[in-house]
């Protein structure tokens, strides 16, 4: 089984859309799987740090720029995936 942690990771250097979205595809199973296990649902689901990391790629690779919220969450995101993956 690959670590979802470690591939939104590498995510970050995808060069590849389609390939990035099926990655995405196969890790939000594991993530519904920790959501149900907790016993959180779409909320979880939607702003789990593996998201956002596939998200700003999604966006960088489209050329729109950047997700910006004022709040930083792509640095939390990335810092809790690297926790995941040590």
């Amino acid at each position: 089984m690959s670590n979802i942690y470690q591939n939104a990771l590498d995510s970050q250097n995808a060069p590849n859309l389609g390939a990035l979205v099926k990655t995405l595809a196969t890790d939000i199973d594991e993530i519904w799987k920790e959501a149900r296990e907790q016993g959180l649902g779409t909320d979880y689901v939607n702003e789990h740090p593996v998201i956002r990391l596939y998200l700003e790629q999604m966006v960088f690779l489209n050329k729109s720029g950047s997700i910006t919220d004022g709040q930083n969450t792509y640095s939390k995101a990335y810092m809790s995936c690297t926790a995941k993956v040590e």
